[in-house]
Protein backbone atom coordinates (compact mmCIF):
# COMPACT_ATOMS: atom_id res chain seq x y z
CA UNK A 1 0.00 0.00 0.00
CA UNK A 2 1.37 3.46 -0.89
CA UNK A 3 2.28 5.69 1.92
CA UNK A 4 0.02 8.46 2.27
CA UNK A 5 2.34 11.68 3.05
CA UNK A 6 1.42 14.30 5.62
CA UNK A 7 2.23 17.49 5.03
CA UNK A 8 2.77 20.30 7.60
CA UNK A 9 1.11 23.83 5.53
CA UNK A 10 2.76 26.54 7.92
CA UNK A 11 1.62 29.96 6.61
CA UNK A 12 1.30 33.35 8.96
CA UNK A 13 -2.61 34.16 8.60
CA UNK A 14 -5.36 33.29 7.07
CA UNK A 15 -6.23 36.51 5.46
CA UNK A 16 -7.35 37.47 2.25
CA UNK A 17 -4.22 38.05 0.62
CA UNK A 18 -2.57 36.10 -2.49
CA UNK A 19 -0.44 33.77 -0.46
CA UNK A 20 -3.31 32.59 1.73
CA UNK A 21 -5.33 32.36 -1.30
CA UNK A 22 -2.89 30.07 -3.22
CA UNK A 23 -3.06 27.89 0.00
CA UNK A 24 -6.67 27.34 -0.52
CA UNK A 25 -5.69 26.68 -3.90
CA UNK A 26 -3.41 24.28 -3.44
CA UNK A 27 -5.37 22.67 -0.41
CA UNK A 28 -8.28 22.12 -2.46
CA UNK A 29 -6.75 20.60 -5.57
CA UNK A 30 -3.69 18.21 -3.43
CA UNK A 31 -4.44 14.27 -4.19
CA UNK A 32 -5.39 13.29 -0.74
CA UNK A 33 -4.69 9.85 -1.14
CA UNK A 34 -1.31 10.92 -1.55
CA UNK A 35 -0.80 13.83 0.40
CA UNK A 36 -2.74 14.68 3.76
CA UNK A 37 -2.21 17.43 6.35
CA UNK A 38 -2.95 20.02 8.93
CA UNK A 39 -2.32 24.12 8.49
CA UNK A 40 -1.37 25.49 11.07
CA UNK A 41 -0.75 29.54 10.91
CA UNK A 42 1.02 31.96 13.36
CA UNK A 43 -0.99 34.88 14.13
CA UNK A 44 -4.47 35.48 15.25
CA UNK A 45 -6.10 38.27 13.54
CA UNK A 46 -6.89 37.20 10.33
CA UNK A 47 -8.91 34.00 9.70
CA UNK A 48 -10.49 34.66 6.68
CA UNK A 49 -10.01 31.07 5.01
CA UNK A 50 -9.91 29.18 8.51
CA UNK A 51 -13.51 27.80 7.83
CA UNK A 52 -13.24 27.36 4.00
CA UNK A 53 -10.36 25.52 5.02
CA UNK A 54 -12.07 23.36 7.67
CA UNK A 55 -14.42 22.73 5.14
CA UNK A 56 -11.77 20.85 2.54
CA UNK A 57 -11.14 18.26 5.94
CA UNK A 58 -7.69 19.83 6.62
CA UNK A 59 -7.24 20.23 10.89
CA UNK A 60 -6.31 24.14 11.09
CA UNK A 61 -4.18 25.62 14.51
CA UNK A 62 -3.69 28.63 15.65
CA UNK A 63 -0.10 29.21 17.57
CA UNK A 64 -1.74 32.79 18.82
CA UNK A 65 1.35 34.76 18.30
CA UNK A 66 0.68 38.96 18.47
CA UNK A 67 3.75 40.05 16.25
CA UNK A 68 6.73 39.33 14.61
CA UNK A 69 8.68 39.30 18.10
CA UNK A 70 6.76 36.27 19.18
CA UNK A 71 8.65 34.17 16.99
CA UNK A 72 10.55 32.74 19.44
CA UNK A 73 7.54 31.81 21.63
CA UNK A 74 6.07 30.51 18.02
CA UNK A 75 9.11 27.95 17.54
CA UNK A 76 7.86 26.73 21.11
CA UNK A 77 4.25 26.10 20.45
CA UNK A 78 5.50 24.75 17.34
CA UNK A 79 7.72 22.01 18.64
CA UNK A 80 4.86 20.87 21.11
CA UNK A 81 2.55 20.51 18.80
CA UNK A 82 4.32 18.03 16.61
CA UNK A 83 5.10 15.78 19.72
CA UNK A 84 1.65 14.67 18.99
CA UNK A 85 1.28 15.13 15.03
CA UNK A 86 3.35 13.10 12.48
CA UNK A 87 4.62 15.51 9.75
CA UNK A 88 6.94 14.35 6.59
CA UNK A 89 7.21 17.98 5.25
CA UNK A 90 6.80 21.56 6.19
CA UNK A 91 6.00 23.76 3.26
CA UNK A 92 6.35 27.24 5.05
CA UNK A 93 4.65 30.44 3.28
CA UNK A 94 5.75 34.06 4.19
CA UNK A 95 8.44 35.45 6.48
CA UNK A 96 7.71 34.70 9.93
CA UNK A 97 6.19 30.73 9.11
CA UNK A 98 9.68 30.54 7.04
CA UNK A 99 11.64 30.87 9.82
CA UNK A 100 9.96 29.05 12.25
CA UNK A 101 9.42 26.25 9.83
CA UNK A 102 13.50 26.31 9.04
CA UNK A 103 14.29 26.09 12.73
CA UNK A 104 11.95 23.10 13.72
CA UNK A 105 12.44 21.34 10.26
CA UNK A 106 16.30 21.31 11.39
CA UNK A 107 15.80 20.48 14.76
CA UNK A 108 13.20 17.74 14.39
CA UNK A 109 15.00 16.31 11.16
CA UNK A 110 11.48 17.31 9.50
CA UNK A 111 12.68 18.17 5.50
CA UNK A 112 11.38 21.80 4.87
CA UNK A 113 9.78 23.69 1.59
CA UNK A 114 9.67 27.64 2.07
CA UNK A 115 7.70 29.68 -0.25
CA UNK A 116 8.93 32.75 -1.09
CA UNK A 117 6.45 35.05 -2.39
CA UNK A 118 7.56 38.65 -1.97
CA UNK A 119 10.75 40.58 -2.96
CA UNK A 120 11.41 41.26 0.75
CA UNK A 121 14.71 43.27 0.16
CA UNK A 122 14.46 45.35 -2.58
CA UNK A 123 14.71 48.92 -2.16
CA UNK A 124 11.44 49.65 -3.60
CA UNK A 125 9.83 48.28 -0.51
CA UNK A 126 10.88 51.46 1.46
CA UNK A 127 8.99 53.82 -0.82
CA UNK A 128 5.91 55.70 0.63
CA UNK A 129 6.14 53.24 3.97
CA UNK A 130 8.03 55.29 7.05
CA UNK A 131 7.27 52.15 9.21
CA UNK A 132 9.73 50.04 7.44
CA UNK A 133 13.22 51.65 7.74
CA UNK A 134 16.40 50.87 6.22
CA UNK A 135 17.80 49.21 9.65
CA UNK A 136 14.34 47.29 10.32
CA UNK A 137 14.65 45.89 6.87
CA UNK A 138 18.56 44.87 7.17
CA UNK A 139 17.59 43.02 10.16
CA UNK A 140 14.48 41.44 8.64
CA UNK A 141 17.10 40.43 5.79
CA UNK A 142 19.91 39.29 8.19
CA UNK A 143 18.00 36.85 10.40
CA UNK A 144 16.26 35.05 7.13
CA UNK A 145 19.49 34.80 5.89
CA UNK A 146 20.60 33.12 9.30
CA UNK A 147 17.65 30.84 9.15
CA UNK A 148 18.58 29.77 5.56
CA UNK A 149 21.56 28.57 6.80
CA UNK A 150 20.71 27.15 9.59
CA UNK A 151 18.11 24.77 8.39
CA UNK A 152 19.25 25.07 4.17
CA UNK A 153 15.61 24.09 3.05
CA UNK A 154 14.09 24.08 -0.58
CA UNK A 155 13.09 26.82 -2.06
CA UNK A 156 10.07 27.64 -4.21
CA UNK A 157 9.34 30.86 -5.99
CA UNK A 158 5.75 32.25 -7.19
CA UNK A 159 7.57 33.97 -9.69
CA UNK A 160 11.06 34.34 -11.67
CA UNK A 161 10.97 38.05 -10.14
CA UNK A 162 10.90 36.86 -6.56
CA UNK A 163 13.88 33.88 -7.33
CA UNK A 164 16.30 36.26 -8.37
CA UNK A 165 15.77 38.58 -5.79
CA UNK A 166 15.91 36.06 -3.42
CA UNK A 167 19.44 34.76 -5.04
CA UNK A 168 20.58 38.26 -5.08
CA UNK A 169 19.62 39.43 -1.59
CA UNK A 170 19.99 35.95 0.92
CA UNK A 171 22.88 34.47 -1.46
CA UNK A 172 20.64 31.04 -2.63
CA UNK A 173 21.75 28.93 -4.89
CA UNK A 174 19.88 29.40 -8.19
CA UNK A 175 19.39 25.41 -8.35
CA UNK A 176 17.80 25.08 -4.82
CA UNK A 177 15.20 27.65 -5.91
CA UNK A 178 12.49 26.40 -8.28
CA UNK A 179 9.46 28.65 -9.79
CA UNK A 180 5.74 27.68 -9.72
CA UNK A 181 3.77 30.46 -10.60
CA UNK A 182 0.56 31.02 -8.05
CA UNK A 183 -2.72 29.36 -10.18
CA UNK A 184 -6.30 29.46 -10.28
CA UNK A 185 -9.35 27.50 -11.41
CA UNK A 186 -9.93 29.05 -14.63
CA UNK A 187 -13.40 27.20 -14.51
CA UNK A 188 -14.33 29.41 -11.16
CA UNK A 189 -13.89 32.27 -13.64
CA UNK A 190 -16.98 31.24 -15.94
CA UNK A 191 -20.52 32.32 -15.88
CA UNK A 192 -23.13 33.83 -17.89
CA UNK A 193 -23.25 37.53 -18.38
CA UNK A 194 -26.50 38.10 -16.93
CA UNK A 195 -24.43 37.62 -13.15
CA UNK A 196 -22.62 40.79 -14.50
CA UNK A 197 -25.78 42.74 -14.74
CA UNK A 198 -27.24 41.20 -11.12
CA UNK A 199 -24.18 42.58 -8.95
CA UNK A 200 -24.27 46.17 -11.11
CA UNK A 201 -28.47 46.29 -10.06
CA UNK A 202 -27.11 45.19 -6.43
CA UNK A 203 -24.82 48.16 -6.39
CA UNK A 204 -26.91 50.54 -8.54
CA UNK A 205 -24.51 50.56 -11.11
CA UNK A 206 -26.41 51.22 -14.46
CA UNK A 207 -25.50 49.02 -17.55
CA UNK A 208 -23.92 51.43 -19.27
CA UNK A 209 -21.87 53.05 -16.73
CA UNK A 210 -17.82 52.03 -16.92
CA UNK A 211 -16.50 50.85 -14.32
CA UNK A 212 -12.50 50.46 -13.27
CA UNK A 213 -11.88 47.74 -9.98
CA UNK A 214 -8.76 47.88 -8.60
CA UNK A 215 -8.49 45.07 -5.74
CA UNK A 216 -5.90 45.28 -3.44
CA UNK A 217 -4.90 46.14 0.04
CA UNK A 218 -4.63 49.64 1.07
CA UNK A 219 -0.97 49.11 1.76
CA UNK A 220 1.89 51.21 -0.11
CA UNK A 221 3.62 48.72 -1.63
CA UNK A 222 0.37 48.72 -4.02
CA UNK A 223 0.25 51.96 -4.56
CA UNK A 224 -3.22 52.58 -4.38
CA UNK A 225 -3.05 56.06 -3.62
CA UNK A 226 -1.94 56.36 -7.01
CA UNK A 227 -4.72 55.40 -8.44
CA UNK A 228 -7.29 57.37 -6.08
CA UNK A 229 -4.98 60.37 -7.41
CA UNK A 230 -5.64 59.24 -11.21
CA UNK A 231 -9.18 59.11 -10.52
CA UNK A 232 -9.91 62.94 -11.20
CA UNK A 233 -7.68 62.63 -14.25
CA UNK A 234 -9.95 59.98 -15.72
CA UNK A 235 -13.32 61.77 -14.61
CA UNK A 236 -12.13 65.09 -16.49
CA UNK A 237 -12.74 62.69 -19.77
CA UNK A 238 -14.84 60.31 -18.62
CA UNK A 239 -17.21 61.60 -15.68
CA UNK A 240 -19.40 58.96 -15.71
CA UNK A 241 -16.93 56.18 -15.01
CA UNK A 242 -17.18 54.32 -11.64
CA UNK A 243 -14.11 53.01 -9.43
CA UNK A 244 -14.78 50.57 -7.03
CA UNK A 245 -12.23 49.24 -4.71
CA UNK A 246 -12.31 45.72 -2.78
CA UNK A 247 -9.69 45.01 -0.45
CA UNK A 248 -8.37 45.21 3.40
CA UNK A 249 -7.84 49.18 4.14
CA UNK A 250 -6.47 50.85 7.15
CA UNK A 251 -8.54 54.14 8.64
CA UNK A 252 -5.60 56.90 7.88
CA UNK A 253 -5.48 55.72 4.46
CA UNK A 254 -9.01 55.30 3.96
CA UNK A 255 -9.10 58.67 5.50
CA UNK A 256 -6.85 60.13 3.37
CA UNK A 257 -8.06 58.70 0.23
CA UNK A 258 -11.41 60.31 1.12
CA UNK A 259 -10.43 63.67 1.79
CA UNK A 260 -8.57 63.74 -1.32
CA UNK A 261 -11.78 62.47 -3.13
CA UNK A 262 -13.68 65.13 -1.57
CA UNK A 263 -11.41 68.20 -2.40
CA UNK A 264 -11.32 66.83 -6.02
CA UNK A 265 -14.87 66.87 -6.80
CA UNK A 266 -14.98 63.24 -7.37
CA UNK A 267 -15.95 61.27 -4.21
CA UNK A 268 -19.31 60.27 -5.84
CA UNK A 269 -17.38 58.45 -8.92
CA UNK A 270 -15.56 56.14 -6.18
CA UNK A 271 -16.53 52.82 -3.70
CA UNK A 272 -14.22 52.04 -1.22
CA UNK A 273 -15.83 48.24 -0.43
CA UNK A 274 -13.31 46.82 1.73
CA UNK A 275 -13.08 42.70 1.94
CA UNK A 276 -15.34 41.20 -0.06
CA UNK A 277 -15.66 36.95 0.56
CA UNK A 278 -15.95 36.53 -3.27
CA UNK A 279 -14.29 38.56 -5.59
CA UNK A 280 -15.11 37.32 -8.83
CA UNK A 281 -18.69 39.06 -9.07
CA UNK A 282 -17.00 42.31 -8.75
CA UNK A 283 -14.62 40.87 -11.71
CA UNK A 284 -17.21 40.30 -13.87
CA UNK A 285 -18.84 43.60 -13.49
CA UNK A 286 -16.37 45.61 -14.37
CA UNK A 287 -14.74 46.78 -17.61
CA UNK A 288 -10.74 47.36 -17.15
CA UNK A 289 -9.18 45.79 -13.64
CA UNK A 290 -6.33 47.64 -12.51
CA UNK A 291 -3.42 46.89 -10.25
CA UNK A 292 -1.45 49.89 -9.68
CA UNK A 293 1.61 48.62 -7.44
CA UNK A 294 5.25 49.70 -6.75
CA UNK A 295 5.69 45.80 -6.62
CA UNK A 296 4.59 42.18 -6.58
CA UNK A 297 5.55 38.85 -6.08
CA UNK A 298 3.51 37.98 -8.46
CA UNK A 299 -0.29 39.25 -8.55
CA UNK A 300 -2.85 37.02 -7.89
CA UNK A 301 -6.23 39.14 -8.04
CA UNK A 302 -4.02 40.43 -11.88
CA UNK A 303 -4.30 36.58 -13.01
CA UNK A 304 -7.95 36.34 -12.08
CA UNK A 305 -8.76 39.52 -13.55
CA UNK A 306 -7.22 37.65 -16.77
CA UNK A 307 -9.28 34.36 -15.96
CA UNK A 308 -12.20 36.73 -16.64
CA UNK A 309 -11.62 37.94 -19.62
CA UNK A 310 -10.88 41.81 -18.51
CA UNK A 311 -8.42 44.09 -19.82
CA UNK A 312 -6.39 45.02 -17.84
CA UNK A 313 -3.81 48.02 -16.65
CA UNK A 314 -0.52 47.13 -14.61
CA UNK A 315 2.69 48.56 -13.54
CA UNK A 316 6.07 47.94 -14.94
CA UNK A 317 7.47 46.64 -12.05
CA UNK A 318 8.52 43.54 -10.38
CA UNK A 319 6.99 39.79 -11.26
CA UNK A 320 4.07 42.04 -13.27
CA UNK A 321 5.64 41.62 -16.86
CA UNK A 322 5.73 37.93 -16.30
CA UNK A 323 1.81 38.23 -16.04
CA UNK A 324 0.98 40.94 -18.18
CA UNK A 325 1.89 40.88 -21.96
CA UNK A 326 2.00 44.78 -22.40
CA UNK A 327 -0.13 45.50 -25.58
CA UNK A 328 -1.72 42.33 -26.08
CA UNK A 329 -3.57 41.36 -22.75
CA UNK A 330 -3.14 44.91 -21.26
CA UNK A 331 -1.16 47.66 -20.59
CA UNK A 332 1.82 48.39 -18.39
CA UNK A 333 2.93 51.45 -17.32
CA UNK A 334 5.56 53.12 -15.13
CA UNK A 335 4.72 52.83 -10.94
CA UNK A 336 3.94 55.48 -9.11
CA UNK A 337 2.80 57.34 -11.96
CA UNK A 338 -1.21 58.81 -12.00
CA UNK A 339 -1.17 60.39 -15.31
CA UNK A 340 -0.28 56.87 -17.06
CA UNK A 341 -2.19 55.37 -15.30
CA UNK A 342 -5.36 58.00 -16.63
CA UNK A 343 -4.26 57.58 -19.92
CA UNK A 344 -4.54 54.15 -19.65
CA UNK A 345 -7.66 53.63 -18.55
CA UNK A 346 -8.95 56.09 -20.79
CA UNK A 347 -7.20 54.59 -23.77
CA UNK A 348 -9.66 51.24 -22.86
CA UNK A 349 -12.17 52.76 -22.14
CA UNK A 350 -12.52 54.31 -25.23
CA UNK A 351 -11.95 51.31 -27.19
CA UNK A 352 -14.35 48.15 -26.84
CA UNK A 353 -12.77 46.12 -29.00
CA UNK A 354 -9.53 46.52 -27.68
CA UNK A 355 -10.56 45.32 -24.34
CA UNK A 356 -12.42 42.15 -25.30
CA UNK A 357 -9.40 41.23 -27.42
CA UNK A 358 -7.11 41.90 -24.61
CA UNK A 359 -9.39 40.10 -22.51
CA UNK A 360 -8.94 36.66 -24.42
CA UNK A 361 -5.42 36.79 -24.71
CA UNK A 362 -5.27 37.27 -20.76
CA UNK A 363 -7.17 34.17 -20.14
CA UNK A 364 -5.26 32.05 -22.91
CA UNK A 365 -2.60 33.60 -20.68
CA UNK A 366 -3.72 32.36 -17.49
CA UNK A 367 -4.59 28.79 -19.33
CA UNK A 368 -0.72 28.60 -20.42
CA UNK A 369 0.90 29.71 -17.40
CA UNK A 370 -1.76 30.09 -13.91
CA UNK A 371 -4.20 27.05 -14.64
CA UNK A 372 -4.22 25.28 -11.06
CA UNK A 373 -4.65 21.67 -12.31
CA UNK A 374 -1.23 22.04 -13.80
CA UNK A 375 0.47 24.06 -11.18
CA UNK A 376 -0.91 22.02 -8.01
CA UNK A 377 0.46 18.60 -10.31
CA UNK A 378 4.28 20.37 -10.66
CA UNK A 379 4.06 21.26 -6.65
CA UNK A 380 3.26 17.21 -6.19
CA UNK A 381 6.05 16.30 -8.35
CA UNK A 382 8.18 18.53 -5.83
CA UNK A 383 6.88 17.31 -2.48
CA UNK A 384 7.89 13.34 -3.78
CA UNK A 385 11.07 14.69 -4.58
CA UNK A 386 12.14 16.17 -1.16
CA UNK A 387 10.50 13.79 0.38
CA UNK A 388 12.45 10.99 -1.34
CA UNK A 389 15.73 12.88 -1.32
CA UNK A 390 15.00 14.14 1.86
Amino acid sequence: MTKRFRILHLIEDLGSGGAERLLYTNLSRLDRKQFDGLVVYLYDQNDFWNEPIRRLGYPVVCLQLRSIYDLPLGIIRLWRLLKHERVDLIHAHLYGANIIGRIIGRLRGIPVLSSLHCPDYEPILLQDNPSLTPLKLASLRLLDWLSCRFAPPVFLAVSNYVKASAVRYLGLAPERVSVIYNSVDLTAFEGPEDRRHAMRATLGITHSTPVVLCIARFNPLKGVRYLIEAVPLVTEQRPDVCFLFIGATNPEAERSFREFLERRGVADRVRLLGIQPDVRPYLQLCDIFVLPSLAEGLGIALVEAMAMERACVATRTSALPEVVADGRSGILVEPANPSALARSIIELLADPAMRKRMGLEGRKIVSELFDAEKNVLALESLYWQILHTG
